[in-house]
């Protein structure tokens, strides 16, 4: 059970092995246990962000969009498509400022070298 708590993701056990445990034992069955892929980063973009109330609106409101709307639908496939690790930086002024400032401190992958000593 420790192992299923971590907090760190990468120090955390598997759902595929934790099935195995012997604690599971008893409700363990591998053939009525539905599985699907990994949640994907562009879904969660909201969480590395500590939005507004304003800006938590906002996305609730686009969230509900897409269940009502093709031109959401549309716009969330191409946007998923084009920015897979999300879009919040592109839609708020706020973070977009952040992302530029960190972006200023941060090295790029084009902008670090590697240092070699002859």
């Amino acid at each position: 059970m420790k192992k299923m708590l971590k907090f760190d993701p990468s120090e955390r056990i598997s759902v595929a092995d934790a099935l195995k445990h012997d604690f599971f034992s008893d409700l363990h069955c591998e053939e009525d246990e539905p599985t699907t892929e990994r949640v994907d980063a562009f879904d969660f973009d909201f969480e590395k962000y500590d939005l507004t109330i304003d800006e938590l609106k906002i996305e609730i409101f686009d969230e509900i969009s897409l269940y009502h709307s093709a031109k959401a639908q549309q716009k969330y496939i191409k946007n998923r498509k084009d920015h897979p690790e999300g879009v919040l930086h592109l839609k708020h002024k706020r973070i977009a400022d952040q992302c530029k400032k960190f972006k200023r401190i941060l090295p790029t992958k084009k902008s670090s070298k590697k240092v070699v000593k002859t």
